[in-house]
């Protein structure tokens, strides 16, 4: 069996979003190492009817498409008042209402509603103009993007394409396995575009296929309120203003960025089916490595669990040196039988993850583990490995289909 090494694919753009949040990806040199002698190589608009519009809006409001974390936990009764009276005069698009509260009380008030509000896809900003005497109070002045009409058709276009996605859940999937569907759903069929006026919505996420990090955390939040999965948007910033989710499973919180597991331009371009899992289901230890959590508009849950870790789930964790080999032939099983490109696996310590890359220069390591592939899947599979992710502590095996 021959070693080979390839030379680097590189990198992708950071992508920015000239709205109140950004997306972005991250550049990278990557270098392969193969095993075996494999080779490397929207929807239109559609008209609303009247009775599709909500009591309290003048468009279509779906159903799961609010969320309420914030609201419940971060406001007191006199807030939250002013929170569901904002709402009404928002979804009304009055462009000018007497400010209820200090300003900064309302700024925080008027975040909750972008992140909870999954269905304003309206607002394009917000001021404070001049006092009114005869209100004796100043006004706030608001500008729209959008009109009710179209807030009705792209909401309606939305909910379409939700429930696409949720019918094709089975009823033997738990929470975390409909999560998993939903993330790698985004993954694939999601377009990261800092070009598109649609990228910061669900609209754009789920009907155009092209979004940025708000459109993506928006989209993902709303799937988790149609499968009735406790969630909350955070922001905080990577190199860019950055957005991502909170998801509460059996008792704990765990992060999901979504944006961030999607794989660079050039690696996407090779494997289209790869998908990584570096940020799916993870503490706060492992997002504040690269990410910064801005307790704005109120400070988020925290995340203390492992349980329910994509790499802890899918048996891909390495705890010892004797566990690499049953870690990468779980990963690489569970790829195969779905015909993906791609697997990976992640090791607890930094000094075991220096002490496996040595031993993969060992040629012969992985054979026993592809022959055990081929034999229980029925392929005839070549495997490389990348460090590609090496920073997390992250192997990334590349699968190579011969037949």
């Amino acid at each position: 069996m021959r070693k080979f090494k390839t030379t680097a694919i590189a990198s992708a753009a950071a992508l920015i979003l000239c709205a109140l949040i950004s997306g972005c990806s991250d550049s990278q040199n990557v270098e392969y190492h193969v095993y075996s002698d494999g080779v490397i190589l929207d929807s239109g608009f559609i008209a609303p009817s009247e009775n599709k519009k909500s009591s309290y809006a003048d468009f279509y409001i779906p159903e799961g498409m609010e969320t309420n974390y914030y609201r419940t936990y971060s406001l007191n009764d006199s807030e939250r008042e002013i929170y569901e009276d904002t709402v009404k005069n928002l979804g009304k698009l009055r462009d000018k209402v007497i400010l209820p509260v200090e300003s900064n009380t309302y700024g925080r008030i008027l975040e909750m509603i972008r992140l909870e509000q999954l269905s304003f896809n309206h607002i394009s900003m917000w001021k404070l103009g001049e006092y009114s005497t005869s209100d004796q109070g100043f006004e706030v002045n608001f500008s729209y993007r959008l009109t009710a009409d179209e807030i009705s058709s792209m909401n309606m276009a939305a909910e379409r394409a939700a429930k696409d996605i949720i019918s094709r859940l089975t009823p033997d999937m738990d929470d975390y396995e409909k999560l998993k569907f939903f993330h790698d759903y985004l993954v694939l069929n999601c377009e990261t575009d800092s070009e598109d006026e649609y990228a910061d919505t669900i609209y754009g996420a789920l009907v155009r296929k092209k979004a940025l990090c708000e459109g993506y955390t928006k989209a993902f939040s709303y799937l988790c309120n149609l499968a009735d999965i406790e969630n909350v948007i955070v922001t905080g910033k990577t190199y860019v203003p950055h957005m991502w989710n909170m998801v509460k499973l059996n008792g704990n919180w765990y992060h999901v960025d979504v944006t961030w597991d999607k794989p660079d331009d050039e690696l996407h371009e090779k494997y289209p089916d790869c998908i990584l899992y570096q940020y799916f289901m993870v503490t706060d230890s492992v997002i504040k490595n690269n990410h910064t959590i801005v307790p704005y508009p109120a400070e988020p849950p925290k995340a203390y669990g492992t349980e329910e870790n994509y790499f802890v789930r899918e048996g891909a964790d390495v705890t010892s040196d004797s566990e690499l080999l049953t870690a990468a032939e779980n990963a690489i099983i569970d790829a195969v039988k779905s015909r993906k490109t791609s697997a990976m696996i992640k090791f607890s310590t930094t000094d075991l993850y220096l002490s496996s890359l040595a031993d993969l220069d060992n040629e012969e390591l992985f054979t026993p583990v592809i022959e055990r592939v081929n034999a229980e899947c029925g392929e005839n599979i070549g495997l490389l490995w990348t460090d590609y992710y090496g920073q997390y502590r992250i192997l990334t095996f590349i699968i190579n289909y011969k037949n």
